[in-house]
């Protein structure tokens, strides 16, 4: 059993925390309880693909997300087949996907000689109408910051949202995270739910879980308080008009092996507590000295337990590393 500090906050913590867990035992998408495998598997390939000219990628699966009729471009180190259904494109590295107008998922199969292969959920959103306001098909996103914070281009409104439409939220979006773990809490009376994702948050998420493992830490995913927020959503909790969160590029993390849907005692101390978020803050923080993670940069937060939630880390994609939050060593 678990031992936590602040009897009086934890229990609150607990008790707030019950619909939370509830749903996500009621739904496999968010349970990440149970023992992992012997071995963690982090889903390299010998190849690589570079999405969009920036951002490479070397995992088993992996999901790309497009606006209707987008030209994405994709580049290999290598020639690959495409296999798609029944039929294929001949070898080779450029492997350019124009997305079909209408929204929906097309799966692929990108493989190379030795017969090593590439899962690639492509999914093509649904454009926001201007007449839509401030829902997309009924489902309320509220009001983006009318112009791109600092005049960054990954701060600017999204045109497009995904469309999770019944079971999508199963979907693999890379080797160990699936989509409806970023759903936003808003739920959505009665439709669908829409959000957007950033491609670059999932590969950073795989390189922390790996590195988690590789510290001992033995885990097959983390699990995510907090993925994507609509404007409406972050607002009503009080958080920044810019916040990462509503731009699909963060996420709230922590590591929960047995389930309780508490940060699990990291440290080794035999306490669950906010030093726990601590470590795994320590652990982000290590990965941005490696020159291999530049790409990845991002905001970096620790949070202490209270009466809404336990401790956590706040990751993100912005581009740039900054950091908070993490007490005095």
């Amino acid at each position: 059993m678990k031992k936590f500090l602040g009897k009086a906050v934890l229990s609150a913590a607990l008790v707030s925390a019950l619909p939370q867990i509830a749903h996500a035992r009621l739904n496999p998408v968010l349970d990440q309880a149970g023992p992992p495998a012997t071995v963690f598997e982090p889903g390299h390939l010998p190849f690589t693909v570079t999405l969009r000219d920036d951002l490479v990628v070397d995992l088993e699966t992996f999901a790309v997300f497009a606006h209707p009729g987008e030209q994405v471009r994709i580049r290999s180190n290598r020639p690959l087949s495409w296999i798609e259904g029944e039929t294929s494109r001949p070898a080779s590295a450029e492997l350019d996907w124009t997305a079909p107008v209408a929204q929906g998922l097309t799966r692929v199969r990108l493989e190379d000689e030795d017969g090593n292969a590439m899962q690639l959920n492509l999914v093509v959103m649904r454009h926001q109408s201007p007449d839509d306001g401030e829902t997309i098909n009924g489902y309320r996103l509220g009001s983006y910051p009318s112009e791109p914070y600092l005049g960054h281009e990954n701060y600017r409104a999204p045109e497009s949202f995904l469309e999770v439409s019944e079971g999508l939220e199963d979907l693999a979006v890379s080797p160990h995270f699936r989509l409806g773990q970023f759903l936003c809490k808003q739920p959505a009376n009665g439709g669908p739910q829409y959000l957007v994702l950033s491609e670059r948050l999932l590969v950073k998420l795989e390189r922390i879980l790996e590195a988690a493992n590789e510290r001992g830490w033995r885990t097959d995913g983390f699990y995510v308080m907090s993925g994507y927020r609509t404007p409406a959503y972050n607002a009503s909790i009080g958080n920044g008009a810019n916040s990462r969160h509503i731009f699909g590029g963060a996420a709230d993390i922590f590591i929960d092996t047995d389930g309780d849907g508490m940060m699990d005692d990291l440290n080794g101390d035999g306490v669950n507590d906010r030093q726990d978020a601590a470590a795994l803050f320590d652990l982000v923080e290590s990965l941005s000295q490696d020159p291999s993670f530049a790409e990845l940069a991002g905001g970096l937060g620790e949070y202490a337990p209270n009466a809404h939630h336990g401790p956590f880390v706040h990751v993100d994609e912005r581009g740039w590393n900054v950091q908070w939050g993490r007490p005095t060593r």
